[in-house]
């Protein structure tokens, strides 16, 4: 049985009941819209009470689906013989035994878990995943960061995260096919990154030494002075780091390949009063000095207060590359330093070192020519 009431904020609140007990409930704008809705779900209840026990065990995970889900057939005491996984306890398994470093997969994985949580794995299909994306592009689906509109590039990395959960359901024999595969995003060209301005970097700088956690201006520091990746930062421990050599040693890197990264001699003082020995974590949680520790919330409040806008973590390694860069140093040793795989990474920012370059002919051909 259907009620439908109107809350105090004018809205009409549709309410599904059955013995007493809420079935299901759903706020809408308009009264008739509430009522279309509740006519329509007691018309699902109906159709799902009247299959015969027969036909019960031969439907599919997409007309349980249709139906109004598996946890509908529950709540009315229908005992569906389906043979399916929801999207969540696959989610689930997966974060479990997920071995990787990078954060924002987390945070990517949980969004779509709002998305399709209690949906049977095998129903989700390219066209609810493309609807999905292309709300999250124009920023009117909830959650990560979805209020605002967003690249390609962007698309493309919430596309992955999903694929991996999909591609690890199809390991552990729970489907067969990739939903994901059939999702087109076309790549967009990397174009040349925000880096900190010289009057950005002293306000952050500055900032950051006001922070509640004491280790915030190190890690800026860290960041902008090395060009480290967050990752990489995050999980740098004491003995990786050569004080006699300003040297730190990073064995598992976005590459693959382990590389030496070099830390300039004031960053290095900046380290020596937090210096520990043993081979802890830098930038532990106090909760658990084996995890990093998570500071998304002192940089947000970093950022905002130093008044820096349009401006990603991950950008402070792109003003570490265009400083190099913008101080002589050639594409092939900010790459270097950087640990880029491929020269057409470093090559975005070839305008900068025009300067460098114009220098250098200079002197080469004053030298030939005039002796």
């Amino acid at each position: 049985m259907s009620y439908i009431r109107k809350l105090s904020n004018g809205k009409y609140r549709a309410e599904i009941r059955k013995n007493q007990t809420t079935i299901k409930n759903k706020t809408f704008i308009k009264k008739t819209d509430a009522e279309q809705w509740a006519d329509d779900f007691e018309c699902k209840i109906d159709i799902i009470l009247s299959i015969n026990p027969k036909k019960l065990k031969k439907l599919s995970p997409d007309k349980v689906e249709e139906l109004g889900g598996i946890e509908l057939f529950n709540k009315l005491g229908v005992d569906v013989d389906v043979d399916f996984v929801i999207f969540k306890d696959v989610l689930n398994s997966y974060i479990k035994d997920w071995k990787g470093k990078d954060q924002s997969m987390t945070a990517r994985a949980l969004f779509w878990l709002t998305i399709f949580s209690d949906k049977p794995i095998k129903s989700i299909k390219p066209s609810h995943i493309e609807k999905i994306l292309d709300q999250y592009a124009i920023g009117s689906v909830q959650g990560m960061g979805a209020d605002t509109a967003k690249g390609n590039n962007t698309l493309l990395r919430m596309k992955s995260v999903l694929s991996s959960i999909f591609i690890y359901a199809i390991d552990k024999k729970y489907l067969e096919k990739n939903p994901t595969l059939k999702v087109k995003i076309k790549a967009e060209k990397n174009q040349i990154e925000r880096f900190l301005s010289d009057a950005e970097r002293v306000r952050l700088l500055n900032v950051c030494k006001q922070s509640t956690w004491d280790k915030m201006h190190l890690l800026i520091l860290l960041a902008v002075t090395t060009g480290m990746r967050k990752s990489e930062l995050s999980y740098l421990r004491w003995n990786d780091i050569n004080f006699d050599k300003g040297l730190a040693t990073l064995h598992d890197t976005k590459n693959g390949s382990p590389r030496l990264n070099p830390i300039p001699n004031f960053v290095l003082e900046e380290m020596k009063p937090f210096r520990q020995v043993g081979n802890g974590l830098i930038f532990f949680s106090p909760n658990d000095r084996e995890k990093p520790f998570d500071f998304r919330k002192q940089w947000e409040k970093m950022r905002r207060d130093a008044d820096i806008i349009d401006f990603r973590f991950h950008d402070l390694r792109h003003s570490a590359a265009s400083y190099l860069v913008m101080g002589g140093a050639t594409l092939y040793e900010a790459g270097q330093i950087l640990g880029h795989k491929s020269q057409e990474t470093t090559q975005r920012y070839a305008h900068l070192s025009t300067g460098h370059k114009s220098e250098l002919s200079e002197r080469v051909m004053d030298k030939v020519f005039n002796g």
